[in-house]
C-alpha cells in the first residue's frame, strides 16, 4: 500500500505513515505499525461481511524515514519554569535509548534558566487523571515511557544545609 500511495503522491514510501480511523466516528485512531506483505484487509481489519460502509486510512507526509522513526520517540515537555506555572511546550524527537539526563540536557539548552539557580532541571510524569506524579530518574530511559504520558520540568532545587 505504501508503494501504491507514494507512487501517487511523488513521495518515498519509506516517509509515509498511516492511521487507521475509529469506524464510529471516522477521526483517527491509532498508528498502523510497519509491516512487509500486510494486506488492506489486515491494516484495516475487515471481513467480507462488515456492515461498515466505508473504511477511513490516513497517511502522513514525514521529512524522516519510517524506519528511522519506529527507533525514536517523540516527546512534548512542558516547561512549568521557576514559579511552576505552565510556560511553553517542546517538543522531541529522541533515540528511544536515550536517558532522562540527556532530554534534560537538550531541554536545558532550549530553555531560559534564572542565574543564581541550580542549573539542573527535574523532569516527572503526570498521571492523565491528576492524580499521580512520578519523578523520572536521569539513567531512566524515555522509550520505557507510556505512549500517552504528559512530561513536566522545572528547575531542580537544591537545599544548602
Amino acid at each position: 500500500m505504501a508503494h501504491r500511495v507514494g507512487d501517487y503522491l511523488k513521495h518515498d514510501p519509506l516517509k509515509l505513515r498511516f492511521t487507521s480511523s475509529n469506524p464510529q466516528t471516522g477521526q483517527p485512531k491509532s498508528i498502523i505499525k510497519r509491516a512487509l506483505n500486510q494486506s488492506v484487509t489486515d491494516i484495516t481489519q475487515i471481513n467480507y461481511y462488515s456492515q461498515q460502509p466505508s473504511v477511513i486510512v490516513f497517511y502522513e507526509l514525514l521529512d524522516i524515514s519510517i524506519v528511522e522513526l519506529e527507533t525514536k520517540k517523540s516527546l512534548k515537555v512542558i516547561w512549568t519554569g521557576r514559579n511552576n506555572k505552565e510556560e511553553q511546550s517542546y517538543p522531541f524527537l529522541l533515540p528511544k535509548t536515550s536517558s532522562f539526563s540527556e532530554l534534560g540536557d537538550n531541554l536545558s539548552k532550549t530553555v531560559k534558566m534564572q542565574a543564581g539557580g541550580s542549573g539542573r532541571i527535574r523532569i516527572f510524569e503526570i498521571s492523565s487523571n491528576g492524580r499521580s506524579q512520578r519523578e523520572c530518574s536521569g539513567a531512566e530511559m524515555i522509550g520505557n515511557l507510556p505512549e500517552q504520558c504528559d512530561l513536566y520540568a522545572e528547575v531542580s532545587l537544591t537545599l544548602d544545609l
